[in-house]
């Protein structure tokens, strides 16, 4: 059945998430959106836990890509502002 790849959408998307394989994610979301429009109308009883426990993990993962986005931005930020710094000190050079 369709909606048990979820599980290993899920387990794809959080190996992408913790190694920072950011273009894997969009690749995922592709295949998730395939795999959503496969699925019929009506699934079965077994299907409610499985896909349950899969967007558990798939908020869970969701956090996580949060608190990279974060970090990353910090990372930019840092750079951008060192790069200030030293176009400071190249403009201070040519003053003196």
């Amino acid at each position: 059945m369709s909606w048990q790849l979820f599980d290993e959408l899920v387990a794809r998307e959080e190996a992408a998430v913790a190694g920072r394989r950011w273009d894997e994610l969009l690749e995922i979301q592709a295949e998730r959106r395939r795999v959503l429009d496969s699925l019929p109308a009506d699934l079965p009883r077994e299907a409610r836990p499985a896909l349950e426990r899969a967007l558990a993990r798939s908020q869970a993962t969701a956090t996580v890509l949060v608190a990279a986005m974060a970090e990353t931005k910090g990372t930019i930020e840092r750079l951008r502002g060192g790069v200030r710094v030293v176009g400071a000190y190249k403009r201070a050079g040519r003053a003196a």
